[in-house]
């Protein structure tokens, strides 16, 4: 028995000999590996990051486009009456131009292709016949459009978001058209031109025809993309990223967004030598600290090689004294503490993380109206007790469905369910990312605006009550709100007076024959 034992290596002997060996080839293949895999990880990473910004931009600007288009529509309606009134028209011209700076300049152009009316009203261009193709299209076409980039007769690259004219007879009369200039100082160039990245980071635009319409190279705007292969990998992708080189250009990561309405594809590029910048400090880092490790695993091994083939003896002794319950008892005291710990490491975390999951989920379900999508009234009290904290004003539009108890006897409870859906839509395309729409119960809504004040919070209020009358209901058809608007701008009122101030406003709103807006006097706050 003796000399059967001496022909074969103790299990210890044989794991040292093993564990160096394989101790040595694992630090030098982990160096390898960890640069490999931080080289790989700060390329997805930078290309992630900047696909994520490029997406953040491309919404950003898709809104703004969306919110030019809808201010179009209104003028285009307010105008619809008032079509024979010069001043009028200069007006509202000038209202569209100066309100907020979303246009460069706006112009009213006749269904004959003449400019009538435009602001700022120095531009030389008024009474001059439109030859762009641009203006061909909304003339023949009639309806809301988005031009694409073209040089104007004075030299401007711009882009026209237009909106078809109509008389109040029901004629067509030419359009309104708001101009965005793509070289001079203009609101897009404001959005793409915030740009927060450095180390060489920056930002480009290019059209459906591969021009550039944005850069930092102002020399480069309305000249074809170079990388042409590039710019027509961009457009047939819309969103995502790459790694850019070639040998005439440095090798940079880029990551791309389209903007919905208008097919331009938003860049955001950044050197891949800067991006790789901080792997050299990194593995000087991970050899610095790896080295004192390596020298104690050696020495770690030397000592306790016994104490690595510990548990496997135990295990073994224990199944040959197999006796139920006694030796579950005593395997479940050795002290196994590599793969096996390990995987049960990894189950532990797993049901963490599930359970993280769900509780994630529960959150959510007890922010949100289950029917309709929108905040409930938790979400809406934890909402405006932040906004008190912080001392930031606020306003609120109770809105309140005209005869819905009628929607739902005549048309059933599952088409009025119907119609409260599409109603917070609506609602939504009104909430800007800092609003909210909360649901307060039936087809009683609130929406509300983080620093409104009364006069701007009416003409949303407005502007929304108009939208929701336009707009079709499926087979309900159209439908009417009822609003009460209330604003908190300072501490003397609670939140609770401020919801019965707009309520007080919404039932005055019903009184006074429904589907009107009525904004709540501070006496109605107060009371």
């Amino acid at each position: 028995m003796d000399t059967f034992k001496t022909r074969y290596l103790k299990l210890n002997h044989l794991i040292l000999v093993l564990a160096l060996s394989a101790t040595a080839i694992t630090f030098v293949n982990s160096f390898y590996s960890i640069y490999e895999v931080q080289k790989e990880q700060l390329i997805s990473q930078t290309i992630d990051i900047n696909r994520s910004y490029a997406k953040k931009l491309a919404d950003t600007t898709e809104v703004f486009i969306a919110a030019s288009k809808q201010q179009l529509k209104y003028a285009a309606e307010s105008l619809r009456g008032h079509l024979d009134d010069e001043a009028f028209i200069q007006q509202e011209a000038d209202r569209l131009k100066y309100q907020n700076h979303s246009f460069n300049s706006v112009s009213i152009v006749s269904k004959e292709g003449f400019i009538h009316t435009i602001s700022p009203s120095k531009l030389p261009l008024k009474g001059a016949k439109l030859s762009s193709k641009s203006s061909f299209d909304a003339l023949e076409k009639q309806i809301p459009l988005i031009s694409e980039p073209f040089t104007s007769s004075i030299n401007n690259l711009l882009v026209v978001i237009s909106t078809p004219l109509w008389d109040k007879n029901g004629d067509y009369y030419g359009y309104l058209g708001g101009t965005i200039y793509l070289k001079d100082d203009s609101i897009i160039r404001d959005i793409l031109g915030d740009h927060h990245y450095r180390s060489g980071s920056f930002i480009s635009v290019i059209d459906q025809n591969k021009n550039i319409l944005y850069h930092p190279n102002e020399t480069l705007i309305g000249v074809p993309a170079k990388r042409d292969e590039k710019a027509s990998k961009f457009l047939a992708l819309k969103e995502g990223g790459m790694l850019l080189e070639g040998k005439s250009y440095q090798a940079s990561l880029a990551g791309f967004a389209t903007i919905p309405s208008t097919g331009w594809v938003v860049i955001t590029q950044s050197p891949l030598d800067t991006s790789l910048t901080p792997l050299s400090n990194i593995m000087e880092k991970v050899i610095l600290r790896t080295l004192p490790m390596a020298l104690g695993v050696f020495l770690f091994i030397w000592l306790f090689a016994r104490a690595i083939s510990l548990p496997l003896q135990q295990l073994a002794s224990q199944v040959k004294l197999f006796d139920g319950y006694i030796v579950s008892s005593e395997i479940d005291k050795i002290n196994s503490w590599y793969s096996e710990s390990l995987e049960l490491k990894k189950a532990i975390l797993s049901k963490v993380k599930t359970f993280q999951s769900q509780i994630g989920k529960l959150k959510v379900d007890a922010d949100t109206d289950p029917l309709t999508g929108a905040n409930n009234r938790r979400a809406f009290d934890l909402r405006t007790k932040q906004l008190v904290s912080q001392k930031i004003e606020f306003s609120v539009l109770c809105l309140d469905v005209d005869h819905f108890k009628n929607v739902n006897d005549t048309y059933g409870h599952s088409l009025g369910d119907e119609v409260l859906k599409q109603l917070v839509e609506v609602m939504n395309s009104f909430s800007r990312a800092y609003d909210m729409v909360a649901r307060m119960g039936g087809e009683e809504f609130i929406l509300l605006l983080q620093d409104g004040h009364m006069e701007d919070s009416m003409l949303v209020a407005e502007r929304l009550r108009e939208t929701i009358a336009e707009a079709s209901f499926g087979e309900v058809g159209h439908i009417t709100v009822s609003i009460g608007v209330a604003c908190k701008s300072d501490n003397s009122i609670s939140v609770k007076q401020l919801l019965s101030a707009a309520d007080k406003a919404l039932y005055r709103a019903k009184r006074e024959g429904r589907n009107r807006s009525i904004a709540a006097t501070q006496g109605h706050a107060m009371s």
